[in-house]
């Protein structure tokens, strides 16, 4: 299978992109990756490329990525001598900015090939994607991370054995005292079980002691989400991070063009077809969603890395402003040569997050010691390790479901980070509780960033 390297356009800030385009219109920068990815002509560049909305155009200090894209082909073609999968896919963030991406495999077998864009469901990541919203969603005032559940559900939510009530904030640390019953929907069902003695346990809410990893749980906190913003969580989503972000990504793959999908294989066949992910009914009322928040989020690695570029750069998304210098035309053809080179070091900032609540997002709580593998540190849905992949420390989380198996890792520090989307391969963990083949692939790239200054902060 040979690797599959699409993503050309703005993200690849290190280098000059050449483009033959017609005369006739404007090229923007959505018009200069899809064209690099389906090698198409783009309509005819005209003065500095920006985007539709343009918050602001700050300078920065040597912004020129360090990955090139023979490097991430070329960590791809190692890890796959060592690793068997349907298909996986990668992309990569430095300086708090997306970079480089690529692909190996197939999206459907012997149909279509896997690219930086095939979107998936990626499992647990989907948790990271909640929290987001949920701080949004403090930072509105539309919730209170602390307020006892029975502010949104009603008073009959608590736990009857405790002194203290389960909140939002407990819910991402999975410690609100819920047992870890099965993920369910549909708000009068969740209110029931809320309700019921036997759906707690007898514990302080927010002891660490009774950490309890609880998918269950998260089918609550983003229903409490949609209580409390008085909608669906998935329209949230979209109008608030994921449209400003340019991101077509949803918690319903029904939503998503069947083209765009990733069937989900397991190793010894197919974990959910691309027919069974768009037969789906899309949910209309709050509390029918529920059953997604756990793992439901269906995005590409390049999506994912969008939002990873978000938390590695305290809540703002940098996109590079291009322009193009016109080297020679044919008339008589109606083409005119371009070179797309970035307008060094400007940039249009978009801002997505509070740097307090991604500071938050990444604080610790307490140590959880998995037994099987290396302790790490609970923040909110996050967890952290230190002295990981090569990295003097990592924020991360990582997901499974259906014979996927995916990271999400980022560097505060360096502003680097890595997402890394897989399916069909053997379910393998290393020593610090990652998928193995996810954590080997994300480990060579890091290696390669840090060519720039091993673990050396942006400025």
């Amino acid at each position: 299978m040979s690797l599959h390297c699409l993503r050309l356009g703005a993200c690849l800030a290190a280098l000059a992109l050449t483009l033959s385009v017609s005369s006739s219109s404007v090229l923007l920068e959505e018009d200069i990756r899809s064209a690099a990815q389906r090698s198409e002509r783009p309509a005819a560049a005209s003065g500095t490329l920006m985007m539709e909305s343009v918050p602001a155009m700050l300078p920065e200090p040597d912004p020129r990525p360090v990955l090139t894209q023979e490097d991430v082909d070329q960590a791809l073609a190692e890890v796959m001598e060592d690793f068997t999968a349907a298909a996986v896919s990668v992309a990569t963030v430095e300086r708090g900015q997306l970079s480089q991406s690529g692909a190996w495999g197939w999206a459907v077998k012997d149909e279509r090939e896997m690219t930086p864009d095939t979107k998936m469901r990626v499992a647990s990541l989907s948790k990271v994607v909640v929290a987001m919203c949920a701080m949004a969603m403090e930072e509105e005032g539309l919730l209170d991370l602390d307020a006892p559940l029975s502010d949104y559900w009603g008073p009959g939510v608590r736990n009857p054995y405790s002194k203290g009530q389960p909140s939002a904030r407990t819910l991402m640390t999975h410690t609100s005292s819920l047992r870890d019953l099965e993920t369910t929907r549909g708000l009068s069902r969740l209110q029931s079980l809320l309700r019921s003695a036997y759906s707690w346990r007898s514990m302080e809410p927010g002891s660490w002691g009774y950490w309890y990893y609880s998918n269950f749980g998260v089918c609550v906190l983003g229903t409490t989400l949609e209580l409390a913003c008085n909608g669906l969580l998935e329209d949230y989503l979209q109008a608030h991070i994921l449209q400003p972000l340019g991101v077509d990504a949803s918690f319903f793959a029904e939503t998503l063009a069947p083209e765009q999908l990733a069937a989900l294989y397991t190793t010894g066949g197919v974990g959910r077809s691309i027919a069974e992910q768009i037969a789906q009914s899309t949910p209309t009322q709050i509390g029918q969603s529920a059953s997604y928040f756990p793992g439901g989020f269906t995005a590409s690695a390049v999506d994912m890395a969008k939002l990873a570029a978000v938390l590695a750069n305290d809540g703002v998304y940098k996109t590079p402003i291009y322009s193009y210098v016109e080297t020679a035309s044919d008339e008589e053809q109606g083409l005119v040569r371009v070179v797309l080179r970035m307008m060094e070091p400007q940039y249009i900032q978009t801002r997505i997050l509070s740097e307090a609540s991604v500071e938050a997002m990444e604080t610790p709580y307490f140590t959880v010691d998995p037994v099987t593998s290396t302790p790490f540190e609970q923040c909110l849905i996050l967890r952290r390790q230190e002295d990981i992949l090569g990295q003097d420390v990592l924020y991360y989380h990582t997901g499974s479901a259906y014979g996927v198996f995916t990271l999400m890792t980022y560097n505060p520090d360096t502003q680097n980070g890595v997402v890394v989307l897989t399916t069909g391969a053997p379910r393998s963990t290393d020593e610090r509780g990652l998928y193995s083949l996810c954590a080997s692939l994300s480990g060579k790239l890091y290696e390669k960033m840090d060519r720039g200054g091993p673990n050396q902060p942006a400025a």
